[in-house]
């Protein structure tokens, strides 16, 4: 085992990361690509390394005629001991495995002087809720880095959304052990409330610990609701609130706030002396009831005047003016730079920014002069020091920005490719933003889903580009607004082509098949296939043949949407490898043999999309296959398979909060548990479902009287009552009413149900 390169590894982040997600399941490197945000090539060498030292294992698999690889953890944990001979590692499994929070994502405390009652405060609070507050550059970010060093630290800004913050949250949880949040994010669903449940069970379970920097900078709603939800609920966990100025959380108890003020007379001569500058008590004391003991004015004023106090009167204009008249040509140059990003840059973007070879000496030394300030691996301008700075600006700064977002893109990850975006827009480069929604088509298709909010942002900005419209347009279909999205994609219709205008016709083509207006998609259809013809791109053969079954199933033409959907199977092998699309695709053609009635054969599709998932790490996909497969297993009458896999599915859909999928799986599971006889457990789903239906008010669950009645008349007992409950519950919903009936059939006599009401 070669020690230093193990060592190098595991102090990784990502690599930390990796190992962390693969406690919880097998995954194949796309998946975990995406579960991170970061790029598939770059996820998959890291793996190949990991590998070589021992501490996960890959497999080849053969599923559809096809090698797939996989990797999970093989090791349980790693000791390190100091031996008198050198430091050993050693591996053994065990049950616990955690990955401690990783420091890379905590703001780099410097030197550090004073605030000692304020640690003790906050070391020892009870409250579960901490607000700190005060004035820019007083020192919130430091005092909160050294008391909670382990805790999920996301400093929010004004375009910050909760889509992308509810994925940071998953994934710190995930370290943690809890991976209900993350699943449920995977899998597509994005209801506000199951999403606060979640972060709650899950801050609450782990006992963690969450930073929220500049508070005061947040402007979106639903990050401010998921913060009264947590301030009126945590008990276990604490949420740390750094702000300008004092939060209204509507709450007298259960908070702590401290009001951040300056340092305390000797420490902020302390912090002087550590700077180098000596002075006189009485010129420290002018010097002093100026700052206020203000620490970034104490840093800067010690950088500029080496010791000399002279006139403090509006210190930070003049001090910075010293300051930033001691500078190089190259420290203001990339003071300059720096100062045109609210966020914070790598080095290596810093470094493509600046163009020159000493980038990493000027900038170490910006850092050493208090003017940079480090957060992980990226460095930043406090926004005192920006606001001043952005004077020296002289340039193209739509070159920097442009640049900006080359080096962004060359990342491959979907939340580098929305700074990208937003970056390309204020470059005045609109003309680019063709390149890059095609880009986001090929390459960044679960983008809308898992950050629509954020992307939709980003995109306002550019408003009437038809490139930026359509894309827009697919927001509100994806959050089921379709009245805009049709407005939007018939409005821009005439201004795209090639694959721009292939993605717009398919998405009208399923538009106008949910709104049952099928002559119109159709219509669509055929252009669809039209312009699939003209490009001969498999991946617009596959959009077509997707909306074709879709189309052909629910028109009822299942011959049609057969051989559509086989010849889905067939496209979907010209493209990259891609499980969760091969899943769906298995699930279109066992959708459509059950609905030809050949069970069986609807049976081998969903085992194969079962075996697909569960090796690729697909938690949601696997569970909606048990759930498939217990609704063909009840129509083969094979009611012990059915219960068993509908159990299974119901128990995770509940954990993750999807009622509606767990309502689904319950329903199977109480029809089959009838059809065995095991009257007990049937009765105890079906009160689960009614439990569900009365605190989610989801039709179905009503159906849990209607099976509760058949499960009293079995054992003996009048269920008229019952009937009576559920017939009510359903009465707007009479398709519904039917099919549940028509299920029970199978298993009960219904025309009990029938006779008396």
């Amino acid at each position: 085992m070669d020690t230093v390169k193990m060592l190098r590894l595991i102090s990784n982040e990502t690599n930390l990361q990796i190992l962390s997600i693969l406690k919880s399941g097998s995954f194949n490197p796309r998946e975990l690509a995406r579960i991170l945000q970061k790029d598939e090539t770059d996820v998959s060498r890291r793996l190949r390394l990991l590998e070589r030292l021992g501490l996960v294992e890959g497999r080849w698999i053969r599923i559809r005629g096809r090698n797939v690889r996989v990797y999970s953890l093989k090791v349980g944990e790693l000791r390190i001991s100091f031996e008198p001979g050198g430091v050993v590692l050693q591996t053994a499994d065990r049950v616990r495995y955690e990955v401690p929070l990783l420091e890379g994502r905590l703001p780099r405390i410097g030197l550090f002087v004073g605030r000692r009652s304020e640690i003790s405060k906050l070391a020892s609070a009870g409250e579960s809720i901490i607000v700190i507050y005060g004035i820019a550059g007083i020192g919130k970010t430091s005092l909160a880095a050294k008391v909670f060093g382990d805790a999920f630290w996301y400093q929010l800004s004004e375009v910050d959304s909760f889509d992308y913050l509810a994925w940071q949250l998953g994934l710190f949880l995930n370290t943690r052990g809890y991976h209900l949040l993350l699943d449920y994010l995977r899998s597509g669903n994005r209801e506000e409330r199951a999403i606060f449940e979640l972060v709650l069970e899950g801050v609450e379970e782990t006992r963690a610990k969450i930073v929220f920097d500049d508070f005061h900078k947040c402007r979106d709603d639903v990050i401010m609701r998921l913060v009264s939800f947590l301030s009126s609920r945590l008990r276990s966990g604490k949420l740390v609130l750094l702000s300008r100025e004092r939060p209204n959380l509507g709450l007298w108890d259960g908070v702590l706030y401290l009001h951040l003020k300056g340092l305390e007379p000797g420490d902020a001569y302390e912090l002087l002396r550590s700077k180098g500058v000596e002075m006189e008590p009485e010129e420290f004391a002018r010097l002093y009831g100026v700052t206020r003991g203000h620490p970034l004015a104490l840093n800067l004023f010690a950088e500029a005047r080496k010791g000399t106090p002279g006139d403090v009167t509006n210190f930070f204009d003049m001090i910075f003016a010293e300051a930033y008249d001691s500078l190089t040509d190259d420290e203001r140059e990339m003071l300059s730079l720096m100062a045109l990003f609210n966020e914070p840059l790598e080095y290596e973007a810093i470094k493509r920014l600046y163009g020159k070879k000493n980038a990493f000496s000027v900038l170490y030394s910006l850092l050493r002069k208090g003017l940079v300030e480090r957060s992980g691996e990226s460095y930043f301008l406090h926004d005192l020091i920006r606001g001043l700075a952005m004077k020296g600006i002289h340039g193209d700064e739509g070159g920097y920005y442009l640049k900006y977002a080359e080096y962004l893109l060359s990342k491959n990850s979907p939340d580098d490719f929305i700074k990208a975006f937003r970056y390309t827009i204020r470059s005045g480069r609109l003309e680019r933003l063709k390149d890059l929604t095609e880009m986001r088509i090929r390459r960044f298709r679960h983008l809308i889903v898992d950050f629509p909010i954020a992307y939709l942002r980003v995109l306002s900005e550019a408003e009437g580009n038809p490139y930026v419209d359509s894309e827009i347009a697919e927001v509100h279909f994806q959050r089921g607004f379709f009245d805009r999205a049709e407005e939007l994609w018939l409005k821009v219709l005439d201004r795209l082509g090639g694959i721009h205008l292939a993605n717009v016709l398919s998405y009208l083509s399923d538009l106008y098949i949910e709104k049952n207006e099928f002559e119109k998609a159709n219509e669509y259809l055929r252009r669809t296939e039209a312009i699939a013809e003209s490009l001969n791109d498999p991946l617009v053969w596959l959009w077509y043949h997707m909306e074709r079954t879709k189309y052909e199933y629910y028109t009822g033409d299942l011959d049609e949407a057969l051989r559509s959907a086989m010849r889905e199977m067939e496209v979907s092998k010209l493209l990259p490898p891609d499980p969760e699309r091969e899943v769906k695709v298995l699930f279109h053609v066992g959708d459509v043999y059950c609905e030809m009635e050949e069970y069986q054969r609807g049976v081998e599709h969903y085992l194969q999309a079962l075996e697909l998932a569960l090796a690729n790490g697909l938690t949601f996909g696997a569970n909606m296959a048990r759930f498939e497969l217990s609704k063909a297993y009840y129509n083969l009458s094979a009611y012990g398979k059915a219960a068993e896999l509908a159990g299974e599915a119901s128990e995770y859909f509940i954990r993750i909060k999807n009622y509606r999928r767990a309502v689904d799986s319950l329903s199977y599971m109480t029809v089959s548990l009838i059809g065995l006889g095991e009257l007990e457990e049937a009765e105890q789903t079906a009160e689960k479902m009614i439990a569900l239906a009365q605190s989610t008010n989801y039709p179905l669950a009503w159906a849990g009287y209607i099976f509760l009645g058949a499960v009293k008349e079995l054992m003996g007992v009048d269920g008229g009552e019952y009937f009576r409950r559920g017939r009510e519950h359903l009465r707007k919903y009479e398709w519904l009413y039917d099919a549940v009936l028509h299920e029970l059939g199978r298993v009960f006599d219904v025309e009990v149900i029938h006779k008396d009401y």
